[in-house]
Formats: structure tokens, C-alpha cells, sequence
């Protein structure tokens, strides 16, 4: 899975933050766009293009896109 994929799947659902700004090292809970609905979206696009459930507890231990990317990595490995 290529990170540079994945920071652009997640910058597509943007549209209040400059994408461009988005890196690994993004804290996506302080992106304008975080709330409930948007974790739920977030989720669920995970899920169609990497086949991995993304639980309430995987945003909650995670911070930054390259945590939730590692989260996903290991989630797609262990399959």
C-alpha cells in the first residue's frame, strides 16, 4: 500500500483544509473538517479501498494519517 495513496484519498474528502497541507504527519483530529460523520466516512472509504474495518478504538489510539496508515497496514496483514 503506498502512503502517498493513502494521504490522497484522505485530502479528497476534504474541502475546508488546504490539501495540499496533508501529509503523514497531519494530526486529522485537528483537521476543520473532524467530527462524527466525518470519522464515519473516513471509515467507511477505508474499508472499500483497503478492506479493513477502522473501529471507534483504532481512531482513539491513533493521531496522525501516518498512524492511521500503519493501523490499516497491520489490519490488511493480519487478514
Amino acid at each position: 500500500m503506498e502512503e502517498n495513496r493513502f494521504v490522497q484519498l484522505v485530502a479528497d474528502m476534504l474541502y475546508r483544509t488546504n490539501r495540499e497541507s496533508v501529509t503523514l504527519d497531519t494530526s486529522y483530529k485537528g483537521l476543520k473538517e473532524w467530527n462524527f460523520l466525518f470519522e464515519v466516512s473516513l471509515a467507511m472509504m477505508l474499508e472499500e479501498e483497503y478492506h479493513v474495518e477502522v473501529t471507534p478504538e483504532d481512531f482513539s489510539n491513533t493521531n496522525t494519517l501516518g498512524d492511521l496508515f500503519h493501523r490499516v497496514c497491520e489490519s490488511r496483514f493480519h487478514e
